[in-house]
């Protein structure tokens, strides 16, 4: 699957998840990037307590979070 990447490294969870990505709004995810460099590995961490500065910090987390149009113009 390709997706194109928004302002502020924003990726769109293709809709054909669905409910099976037990994934929700404000989940902290690990994003590795994977050996052939062309695809990125998302898993729940296991800390979903972390604030945003401390997930900034990390380097390598992000939030799930509703996409914003704008990212993607």
């Amino acid at each position: 699957m390709i997706v194109t990447v928004g302002k502020n490294g924003a990726i769109p969870l293709p809709d054909e998840l669905g409910d099976d990505t037990k994934l929700n709004i404000g989940d902290i995810l690990l994003c590795t990037v994977m050996q052939d460099k062309r695809s990125i590995k998302l898993e729940k961490y296991d800390d979903q307590t972390l604030n945003d500065e401390q997930i900034k910090a990390h380097g390598l987390l992000t939030r799930v979070e509703v996409i914003n149009p704008k990212d993607f113009e």
